[in-house]
């Protein structure tokens, strides 16, 4: 047994290495100004107070004999900050602890359509909520917990019984985009313990074959690249990046539209153009958060470099844990047990 787990202990330790050992390289690179793989973030600047509103969501689901239901609430929680980003007030919508919501189906759903259901009601609710809050408190920044599009999984077929909910739910996104454009919102989706690879797979796709033939990359960089990049097809984006970002770190930002095939990118028509992911690393020992963003093409850097300024200022209060104040605090008012 003990020579079975020195074997486990030794293989974990080996993949690690390669982590480590890779993303020492690509922050050379970095460094040394031949890729753009990450930043410093700088701190915000305020010249007034700032309202940060976050909105998130609990529900639960049971399936009976002759029906399934669904109890589900959203809580948006307004922080006000002072110029130095310190907490001032704080207010509630629609109170500290709405009562849930049922949702109330016939028994002719199949189990799968029934839990897809489920999940778009939860948005619906959020999303609503979400409006209802930028109309309550003028925020300057919507931060939503988990991201500004729907998850992969709750792609609906058009011959599903749940696909005109799934409609509703991306008008609802369309809606929130475009009342924060409108109103000159940041809007931003925070989701911690991404098990996205996106990046290590432009890493591995893009950005190390480029630096192979990149003359002023030295051969024993180029070699250490070549013998660790395989790493990565074992490797999520935030594993991987836990190693690369030092605190106070961000990612370029990535372009969702060139970088994602997801039916719902498409399906939210002119508005996928303005989907952009990064992520910064807010504590020493956690895994760097994703932030998901509304930015236009134009502007992406600038709108970059404020949402991840603020979101890192709010979210870095704990050198274990990264999240901002304002949704673990939502978090807390909307679940459900």
């Amino acid at each position: 047994m003990d020579q079975t787990i020195r074997e486990i202990a030794g293989k974990i330790n080996e993949i690690n290495n390669k982590r480590l050992s890779l993303a020492a390289e690509l922050d050379r690179c970095n460094s040394a100004g031949i890729v753009g793989l990450k930043e410093k973030i700088i701190p915000a600047k305020l010249d007034k107070e700032l309202i940060v509103v976050g909105v998130d969501g609990g529900f639960l689901k049971k399936e009976y004999h002759g029906a399934g239901l669904i109890l589900r609430r959203a809580v948006a929680v307004a922080f006000k900050f002072d110029k130095n980003l310190k907490l001032i007030n704080t207010n509630y919508f629609p109170n500290r602890r709405p009562l849930p919501e049922p949702v109330v189906t016939g028994p002719e759903l199949a189990e799968n359509e029934f839990s897809l259901l489920a999940g778009l009601k939860r948005e619906e609710c959020e999303l609503q909520t979400a409006l209802a809050a930028i109309e309550k408190f003028s925020p300057n920044v919507l931060v939503r917990d988990g991201s500004i599009i729907l998850y992969p999984g709750s792609a609906v077929e058009k011959d599903s019984r749940v696909y005109d909910e799934y409609k509703k739910v991306i008008g609802l996104f369309k809606q929130l985009y475009q009342t924060c454009k409108e109103k000159n919102i940041l809007l931003v989706g925070a989701v911690e313990d991404s098990r996205g690879k996106r990046y290590c797979g432009i890493l591995k796709n893009e950005i190390i074959p480029a630096l192979a033939a990149y003359e002023n990359v030295s051969r024993d960089i180029r070699e250490k690249i070549e013998k660790n990049k395989d790493v990565l097809d074992i490797t999520t984006d935030t594993l991987f990046l836990y190693y690369l970002l030092s605190v106070g770190e961000r990612t370029a930002a990535l372009d969702y539209s060139t970088t994602s095939d997801l039916p719902i990118i498409a399906d939210l028509a002119d508005f996928r153009k303005n989907i952009y992911g990064s992520y910064i690393k807010a504590a020493e020992f956690d895994r760097p958060l994703r932030l998901d963003f509304f930015a236009e093409p134009e502007n992406l850097q600038e709108t970059a470099d404020k949402i991840t300024s603020i979101i890192f200022q709010i979210s870095n209060q704990n050198r274990l844990y990264s999240y901002p104040s304002v949704l673990i605090e939502a978090d807390a008012r909307a679940k459900l047990s």
